[in-house]
Order: structure tokens, then sequence, then C-alpha cells
């Protein structure tokens, strides 16, 4: 068994998918990177404050991680483009380290 991902370069670069997932449920609020550091609150069972997740989830960043997993074929239109928009950006962020630096599609 692989040990957690101990921070979130690592989450992003083994989760890429799921830190997609949660930029399209945070509507394109998070950016990759904040997005990986929600991820790996969330599996850590840690509480996470960045205004998105206070303000919807009173930090509760595992249950960010739960609903951005199970909402995943939800995750297209209007502010939730997976396909076109959040993974384009991941793998972005991971292959050329950039990425937009508040939000991802604002």
């Amino acid at each position: 068994m692989r040990p957690k991902p101990e921070n979130a370069t690592e989450f992003m670069q083994r989760y890429p998918r799921i830190t997609a997932h949660i930029i399209s449920e945070s509507l394109g609020y998070a950016p990759p990177s904040r997005a990986a550091q929600i991820g790996l609150d969330g599996m850590m069972g840690r509480n996470n404050y960045c205004e998105w997740v206070d303000a919807c989830y009173q930090g509760d960043a595992r249950k960010v991680l739960k609903n951005s997993i199970s909402n995943r074929h939800h995750h297209e239109g209007y502010m939730s483009w997976y396909k076109s928009g959040a993974l384009p950006l991941v793998r972005q962020a991971i292959e050329k380290n950039i990425e937009p630096e508040f939000a991802s599609w604002f």
C-alpha cells in the first residue's frame, strides 16, 4: 500500500482527476494548488478554511472531497467544466507549473 501524499503537490500529481473535480465542485473558485490542498486536507481529516470551503462547508474539507467525488458525473456546463476547463488546468499545473493565482476561470 502506498503512503498518502504528504503535500498538495503530491496530491495533485497522484490524483489529478480528483483535483479537477474539486475545482469543478467549487465552480472555478479554487485554482489547482488550492484544490489539491483541500483534497489533501479532506483525505487527512483536517479542516480547510479557504473562503469557499469555510462559507459552504464550514471548513469541512472531507465533505468537499466526498461531494467532489460523488458529484463527478455532474461536473459539466457553465462554471463546472471538468473536461474542457478543470482537468486541462490541473495538467498544466503539473506539467508546466503554471496556474491561475486566484480562481480557475475568472
